[in-house]
């Protein structure tokens, strides 16, 4: 077609010049290349707030809430795992003992639930009758 450009024709003059550099390797020795950007897309209004708190190496505190969680469902695990290691006469004492783990683990989901920004990020909770079943389930796993 007549009048018709080409990618190439339609590039800005600095479009332009970052290709030439790079094809003249320019960018070739530059720490992380090949790596992924980390970008932080931040509202213009937040950007400052949140720069400051990594620089310091803080951070909101429903995202330390949140690996909080992760931590204590992972000691929950480790203790529905050690069910086949319990003694026949002391289940009662192993399930009071997990009861009251998940009931600070789904206390802290229930924090988790009124801190996170977007109702999406929110993870559930454990309620009594939940871990009751999961303890009672592995124990009746562990004993067959």
């Amino acid at each position: 077609m007549p009048g018709s450009r080409t990618p190439r024709q339609w590039e800005s003059a600095v479009d332009k010049q970052i290709r030439e550099a790079e094809e003249r390797g320019e960018f070739d020795n530059l720490p992380g290349r090949g790596q992924p950007l980390h970008l932080e897309n931040w509202d213009a209004e937040w950007g400052i707030a949140y720069h400051v708190l990594k620089q310091a190496g803080e951070t909101l505190p429903w995202i330390a809430l949140g690996r909080d969680i992760e931590a204590a469902q992972t000691r929950l695990r480790g203790m529905l795992a050690q069910v086949r290691r319990i003694a026949p006469a002391e289940p009662q004492c192993a399930r009071q003992r997990y009861l009251r783990e998940a009931a600070a683990v789904d206390k802290m989901l229930e924090e988790y639930a009124f801190l996170v920004p977007v109702r999406h990020l929110e993870r559930g909770r454990l309620p009594p009758h939940i871990a009751a079943a999961q303890f009672d389930t592995a124990l009746a796993a562990a004993r067959a």
